[in-house]
């Protein structure tokens, strides 16, 4: 005979519990995501903030871009955005994961 004991355990504010296999299937396109070499603005945008809108994707480059700059040592090329991003993948996803606001 087991005995069942039940917890309850609130998230933190901004978090939330997912079931393992969704969180197999985020793993699986997090990992497919780093396979692509360049991301469009659109891409970032569904990345971070899960949407196709671009608005404040576009807002996070341009904080940013002191740290991203290729001018500045960083890895995207601010000088020819007029013809769109050219944002390398795997990169972002290493310097979102270090500065996630």
């Amino acid at each position: 005979m087991s005995d069942t004991i039940l917890i309850r355990h609130e998230a933190p504010k901004g978090f939330q519990f997912i079931s393992e296999e969704e969180y197999e299937r985020f793993q699986a396109w997090q990992q497919a995501q780093r396979g692509i070499r360049t991301w469009k603005l659109k891409d970032l945008a569904k990345y971070k903030y899960g949407t196709k809108s671009t608005e404040r994707a576009s807002r996070y480059l341009t904080k940013h871009r002191h740290d991203l700059d290729i001018e500045q040592g960083g890895f995207i090329d601010y000088a020819n955005t007029h013809n769109g991003w050219q944002i390398p993948a795997a990169e972002m996803m290493d310097y979102l994961l270090d500065h996630p606001d």
